[in-house]
């Protein structure tokens, strides 16, 4: 099999096998295709409220002080598929098939690096800016208080609308109104907690709810429900605003393919790889998470 045949054979199904797994993911991660070696994230501090001014003197002023930050770095990924040159010329669409089923590894490497990321939000490794666990309850602020991004309940209508609820209360480290609960949002969980979707239609459903036949609040606040394979503890579930993306996707280098014939043996080699960081932002404004 000639070189351009092999190409020319490779692109279309490569390219239909990345878009084939689920990528609604990405409406909860805020994706960046910097072309930088590194990012360097920062949270700010040293603006409050805007101060009253008796028109004559100096403006007050505030500096602007980075109080918290990290660099996003990312990792590399790497594979080359051989295929023999007498199965390329005596299996048909081997080529073709061998394309589609990269294009689909690509995209679950993406979908696995990003779940990874998400699960790991009740721990100390995804801080966000202020030193504890992007899920926690005592995000610090500048007078002392505690912001709460985490819940202890199991999935139903009363624990989405404490999360809704945690939501409206959010405040900026310098306790300025964050309220977010009104943010188009993603539900994420885990197809492991087997009644997840049943659960959700009861409580999104229906505009009542209850034996009363009461006016159901949490159909007013309805989220995309997401039910990520990728996600594998079936006690976890996670609200995150997809207009305030607490979680960066940062493809560093996007999903090549090079398509080459061994000179030696006359194998075809078909080699792909990109590069991918993921980190919490420095602000933990946007997610709550349960981990019950």
């Amino acid at each position: 099999m000639a070189l351009t045949e092999v190409k020319q054979t490779f692109v279309r199904p490569f390219m239909e096998g990345l878009t084939q797994p689920d990528s609604s993911w990405q409406n909860g991660f805020d994706v960046w295709t910097d072309d930088v070696a590194a990012v360097k994230l920062a949270a700010f501090s040293g603006i409050g409220t805007v101060p009253v001014w008796d028109g004559t003197n100096d403006y007050p002023q505030a500096d602007v002080n980075d109080r918290a930050n990290t660099t996003l770095t990312y990792t590399k990924y790497a594979l080359q598929v051989r295929i023999n040159e007498y199965d390329a010329m005596d299996v048909p669409r081997i080529v073709s098939d061998a394309a589609s089923k990269l294009g689909i590894a690509i995209a679950n490497t993406y979908g696995s690096i990003a779940a990874a990321r998400l699960a790991d939000c009740f721990n100390v490794t995804t801080t966000s800016g202020d030193g504890v666990a992007l899920c926690s309850d005592s995000h610090p602020t500048a007078s002392g208080a505690l912001r709460d991004s985490k819940l202890t309940s199991s999935f139903d209508r009363t624990a989405y609308m404490a999360a809704v609820n945690l939501a409206s209360l959010w405040q900026s480290y310098h306790n300025l109104d964050e309220d977010w609960s009104a943010d188009p949002k993603i539900l994420f969980a885990s197809p492991q907690a087997t009644t997840f979707r049943e659960d959700a239609f009861e409580v999104f459903g229906s505009a009542l709810s209850g034996s009363d036949m009461q006016a159901n609040a949490a159909a007013s606040f309805r989220p995309e429900v997401n039910i990520w394979a990728k996600l594998t503890d079936s006690t976890q579930w996670f609200v995150m605003s997809k207009l305030r993306k607490p979680l960066v996707f940062w493809i560093r280098k996007g999903a090549e393919s090079t398509t080459k014939i061994d000179e030696d043996n006359g194998n075809i080699k078909i080699s792909t790889s990109f590069a991918i960081g993921t980190i919490a932002k420095p602000d933990p404004v946007g997610i709550i998470g349960s981990d019950t």
